[in-house]
């Protein structure tokens, strides 16, 4: 059965007290009993009223009410100013804090409150709100890390079992940081920290301080999550190495081409000189390529990138791009069939869908096998129309399913791959595709290899 403190005969003398005095339930952070002092500074209409109300205690409120239990079962008195908020209005007070035993061993919170001559000081309050509310994290801590407070946004990433060492990634970094910081000395550093929602890189400042509860030594921490930055830098690191290294194979082939052709070495030899500068125009295309992805990125970034829907048929754009590839395609020594029996009556941008056949085929060709083949399909489903283009290569390692899609991405990036490319075309390709109201994914060949596919609805009807 619940207790319920209201026939309890110790409060007899307590309701005689011209001050305010109540009874928390520090389980549900709720008031059990006040005396009519109390029910008066809480704005109540009687005690009835007032154990009723809903406090709507914050798990920051909820862990600091049990720590002051778990202080006071202990045999300590204390106390320190607070702000209430009877029914919105700010008023401040000092509490004091003692143990109520229940009969059936638990202990609950006698409060006394003595409210504060001078009013409440606007500046303590907004503070105290600012940091309950504040978008960083701040906890402060015993010096063996254990908590002692933390703000909303703390509980939100870490929970609501908080320690120092618990923090961080590596234990045993915690553990070092925490001995430095509890020696008095200052810790400020990029750390990886294990939130909620799994690992993330925060900014991490911790510093010793006095508690201004108890005065004793503590440990305040603020933090902030620097995730997006630390990985926006590594992309701007892979994009410099990736472009540096793509921008290298063509210019140097331009450049031995031109070099050889300029020198003399193929004045006589007319074949040879035709093969040339056959090699120095293809690397100008290439780079051609790259300088267009970078320049859709960036318009994409910018929110610049547009598309001009026209009445197309998407058989005949398919077919375009897969003879458009053919030649790339045939100096890999693979071949490409295609299957794409018109009419499909689409309302699509003809180059920019044209542009994502070309990125599937790219891809494919660079994966495949010398000798092996190509399938670019194109066919009607019931939403719409859906476009396939099926390799015979390695597939898609399942490390890199999940990133398949983003900028910059690919399965090695790194300087020595065998395979090149910017990890661009596929980012591209999924934009233009949503852009059109389509989806697009891979699956996994049933002959090995992958198949990328896009859907786009049908053209719409007039």
């Amino acid at each position: 059965m619940r207790f319920s403190p209201l026939a309890d005969p110790r409060l007899e003398v307590l309701d005689l007290l011209g001050h305010p005095v109540w009874i928390t339930d520090p389980e549900v952070v709720r008031i059990a009993w006040a005396n009519s002092a109390a029910v008066t500074l809480w704005r109540a209409e009687d005690v009835h009223e007032l154990i009723n109300r809903d406090l709507a205690p914050s798990p920051t409120m909820r862990a600091t009410v049990q720590q002051l239990r778990d202080r006071v079962a202990q045999g300590e008195r204390f106390g320190s100013e607070r702000t209430i908020y009877p029914k919105g209005e700010a008023v401040r007070v000092y509490m004091s804090y003692g143990a109520f035993p229940l009969p059936d061993g638990r202990v609950w919170l006698v409060v006394t409150a003595t409210p504060l001559r001078d009013g409440v000081d606007p500046e303590v309050v907004r503070a105290a709100e600012a940091v309950r509310y504040a978008p960083l994290v701040v906890t402060t801590h015993a010096l063996d890390g254990a908590l002692l407070q933390a703000n909303t946004l703390a509980r939100q990433t870490f929970g609501n079992a908080i320690s120092f060492q618990g923090i961080f990634a590596e234990p045993e970094e915690g553990a070092r940081v925490l001995a430095g910081v509890a020696g008095g000395e200052p810790f400020f550093e990029d750390v990886e920290v294990l939130t909620t929602e799994g690992p993330r890189w925060f900014s991490v400042a911790a510093r010793p301080i006095p508690d201004p509860v108890t005065g004793r030594p503590a440990i305040l921490v603020s933090a902030h999550d620097m995730t997006a930055r630390i990985e926006a830098e590594r992309a701007k690191d892979e994009l410099v190495s990736v472009v540096s290294h793509e921008l290298r194979t063509p210019l140097t082939a331009i450049r031995g081409a031109i070099g050889l052709v300029v020198g003399g070495v193929a004045a006589t030899e007319t074949e040879l000189r035709a093969e040339l500068l056959q090699m120095a125009s293809e690397n100008v295309q290439r780079l051609g390529r790259l300088v267009d992805d970078l320049l859709d990125v960036r318009k994409l970034a910018a929110g610049g990138i547009s598309i001009a829907l026209a009445n197309a048929d998407l058989a005949d754009v398919v077919r375009g791009a897969a003879l458009a590839h053919a030649p790339a395609a045939r100096a890999k020594e693979v071949t490409v069939e295609i299957a794409a029996d018109g009419p499909m009556p689409a309302f699509l941008d003809p180059q920019r869908i044209q542009q994502v056949v070309l990125n599937f085929l790219s891809n494919a060709v660079k994966h495949s096998p010398v000798g092996e083949v190509v399938e670019v399909r194109a066919r009607p489903i019931p939403e719409g129309f859906r476009v396939e283009v099926a390799d015979r290569g390695p597939g898609v390692p399942e490390a890199f399913r999940d990133k398949i899609f983003g900028r910059f991405s690919q399965a090695d990036a790194s300087s020595t791959r065998s395979v090149g490319g910017t990890g661009l075309g596929l980012y591209i390709a999924k934009t233009i595709v949503l852009m059109h109201g389509g989806r697009l994914g891979y699956e996994n060949g049933k002959a090995g290899g992958a198949v990328f596919f896009f859907e786009l609805p049908a053209k719409p009807r007039d």
